[in-house]
């Protein structure tokens, strides 16, 4: 939401005391890119249609300034079935360095509506990043019951700012340009190289 976009809304509106806000989340998914969003029930906002998950994923870590920052977010998954954790056991390259994007959406709440909120304006970005590892443990509880959970960790957009540019003539950087070519291969043992040089 930028700034025209809520000055656009009615002060009656922003003062009535009926406003509310949830996450909105885009995971990009190798295969099957998700969208949905802390509440219940289909959304259509924002161009997309977001599932409601409702509580089931609790979302933690995300910044709370605008400050050009590498912070990690956390999404878990607290009540997890065995067969959710052996599906994560299976998904996690379908995860890694997958873009993912935290969204918040504003509400009018209508609490006698058949539809008690509607999107008040479009969402603005809270964080954007790459989901990085996805854990998944299990552990018995002090009366015996057995608890498990999923949890996907993210890295901010900034976590790579301090990394070299692939200019420097290593190994690393020609096998990320190109994966098979072995010609830098032998450059490490040529450093602080003096060569001697014959007649």
């Amino acid at each position: 939401m930028t700034r025209d976009e809520l000055l656009a809304v009615p002060n009656e509106k922003l003062r009535n005391g009926n406003i509310s806000a949830d996450y909105l989340v885009h995971m990009d998914f190798l295969d099957a890119p998700k969208n949905w969003w802390t509440g219940w029930g289909d959304l259509r906002t924002s161009g997309r249609t977001w599932q409601g998950i409702g509580d089931l994923i609790s979302v933690s870590g995300l910044p709370m300034s605008y400050k050009p920052s590498a912070d990690q977010a956390t999404f878990k998954i607290a009540s997890a079935t065995k067969e959710m954790q052996l599906l994560a056991r299976q998904s996690a390259k379908r995860v890694y360095g997958r873009a993912v994007t935290v969204s918040m959406q504003f509400f009018e709440v209508f609490p006698d509506a058949g539809q008690p909120w509607q999107p008040l304006g479009p969402a603005f970005t809270l964080y954007s990043g790459w989901m990085d590892q996805l854990t998944y443990k299990a552990a018995r509880n002090e009366d015996g019951k057995m608890s498990r959970y999923i949890e996907l960790t993210a890295e901010g957009v900034f976590v790579r700012r301090n990394a070299p540019a692939n200019g420097r003539w290593t190994d690393a950087d020609q096998k990320r340009r190109h994966p098979d070519d072995k010609g830098c291969e032998r450059m490490p043992i040529y450093m602080n190289y003096s060569p001697i040089w014959t007649v």
